[in-house]
């Protein structure tokens, strides 16, 4: 469903966005969704971060509204070059990105001596950055958007949220005949927003001249040239996630996005095949394969109708090899195929064959010492520069993993505080492994435990932490297992990460 281009009512909005200096960036409280911030006092359990990022070699000064009866607020940074620094001022902090922080995904937490925030997901780009400003619901009075001049590549990225259900942005880009202009969303991907968003490229009469749904997951991307010189509208909304019985867009506080816009053809997704990855040199193919020395990635392209790439590959040792298609989750229209065979050419695994597997893996492959070929291809046979592929290979060891349910830890000062760790062991690891905590404050205490083979510990435990005073600190749980150099860190179901919690309150 296209929405309606009329019957939005607002005002014009013009905003210009500095190249260099000071970004001033907004962290979302409850005031943004219809309750005035006077009639809660803010917590860090209740942050939101909005815009969830900021440009490297940049300090972004951040307001959260609300009246902050605790302060200052405490701040801990998952990465030394994103320096989080709470302000003199109540309500203010400021995030000092270095130029050299890696671009993606950043982890902060905000804390007290009683409470802690959940993980608030920050994203480092390499843009100048602006933030949506409401009212822009009207595609005829759309927000304007001033994409800087660069001597490589004029783009913008602007940090947007859909409010509430309904909510549908529109932000105008004036361009000149025949200019191409590349949009995106990251919501989804990297920020985990619980939305499927839509693009579509409008003129302010409402004409349709773009649109796309899903080109990098869940996340839309298009390309439109310009057909005349002309202000032209993108307009931004969303479905839920998970489809449900709702009629209509969605929205809510979680529905938070960042909109990528450049003058000029840009492929965000290209690091995302290369990385640390080898080319594919044509011709490739059963009987000219490409040799690959050290098997951990590479990628390529469908060049040429029924086109199918292989790489040559020997393994020295025993393993448990992952093979893993990355196409379609990349942005590629590519609906890959992926099998391995013997040096002789006997098919040994197959998928996607079917259709029915987006992105195809081959799981506990190449187990005995040997050559071995891996060849993809796209299903229906089609080629060109967008089927593009990359092909991804682990060799999993036998290991005791651990998770635990939740990121933060809670307990009181005059009790122990319970853990329970799920134990999963990959190809049937059978060593004892002690799992012990690091990090705790002075006067703490928490003996390891171990987890054994055909016993209760075999795939859970349970330890104590015995606390002598309150706290608020980060802390990590670690496996040692036996014959193995390297602990592995236990992960958080709920956040997927090692960044672990505890919060320990005085006693009630």
């Amino acid at each position: 469903m296209i929405p309606a281009a009329n019957g939005y009512t607002s005002l014009m909005l013009r905003y210009s966005f500095a190249l260099h200096g000071l970004v001033s960036l907004v962290l979302l409280g409850l005031g943004v969704y219809g309750l005035s911030d006077s009639l809660r006092a803010q917590s860090p359990d209740a942050a939101r971060l909005m815009p969830v990022g900021g440009m490297r070699g940049s300090t972004v000064t951040i307001e959260l509204p609300g009246k902050w009866e605790k302060w200052p607020v405490s701040i801990w940074s998952s990465s030394p070059h994103v320096q989080w620094l709470a302000t003199e001022t109540a309500g203010k902090v400021s995030a000092t990105i270095a130029p050299e922080a890696k671009p993606g995904v950043h982890f902060v937490r905000f804390y007290n001596e009683s409470v802690a925030s959940p993980l608030l997901r920050f994203i480092v780009g390499g843009f100048p950055e602006g933030l949506e400003v409401e009212p822009n619901d009207d595609v005829r009075q759309p927000q304007s958007v001033e994409i800087p001049a660069s001597p490589t590549l004029p783009a913008i990225t602007v940090n947007g949220s859909l409010q509430k259900s309904g909510d549908v942005d529109h932000f105008g880009i004036r361009l000149a005949k025949d200019q191409l202009l590349t949009v995106s969303i990251d919501s989804h991907r990297n920020l985990k927003s619980p939305m499927d968003a839509s693009l579509q490229v409008l003129d302010t009469k409402g004409n349709l001249y773009a649109q796309n749904l899903d080109a990098l997951g869940l996340d839309p991307r298009l390309q439109f040239k310009s057909p005349k010189e002309d202000l032209y509208v993108i307009r931004v909304f969303a479905f839920p996630e998970t489809p449900d019985s709702t009629i209509g867009y969605a929205g809510g506080d979680k529905f938070l996005y960042r909109l990528h816009a450049t003058i000029g053809d840009y492929d965000e997704a290209a690091e995302s095949y290369s990385e640390n990855g080898i080319s594919i040199v044509e011709p490739s193919d059963r009987s000219n394969p490409t040799v690959v020395a050290d098997p951990s990635a590479f990628y390529g392209a469908m060049e040429s109708p029924r086109d199918e790439d292989v790489v040559s590959i020997e393994t020295s040792a025993p393993g448990h090899w992952k093979i893993k298609a990355r196409a379609l989750e990349l942005g590629s229209t590519m609906d890959a195929v992926l099998e391995l065979l013997d040096s002789t050419g006997k098919s040994i695994s197959k998928q996607g064959d079917s259709g029915e597997i987006r992105d195809p893996v081959l799981n506990n492959q190449m187990q005995a010492a040997g050559k071995y070929l891996i060849a993809i291809r796209d299903l229906h046979g089609r080629f060109g520069p967008s089927f593009r592929y990359r092909i991804e290979l682990e060799n999993e060891l036998p290991l005791v993993k651990g998770s635990i349910a939740n990121d933060i830890v809670t307990g009181t000062a005059d009790k122990p505080i319970e853990v329970e760790v799920a134990i999963e062991r990959t190809f049937g690891a059978a060593d004892d492994a002690t799992i012990s905590v690091t990090g705790l404050p002075a006067g703490y205490t928490c003996e390891p435990v171990i987890s054994k083979m055909k016993e209760e510990s075999e795939k859970k435990v349970k330890f104590s932490i015995v606390p002598n005073a309150p706290c608020s600190v980060p802390f990590a749980i670690e496996i040692q297992q036996a014959g193995q150099t390297e602990k592995l860190s236990v992960i958080a179901t709920n956040s997927t990460t090692p960044w672990l919690w505890l919060q320990v309150t005085p006693p009630k």
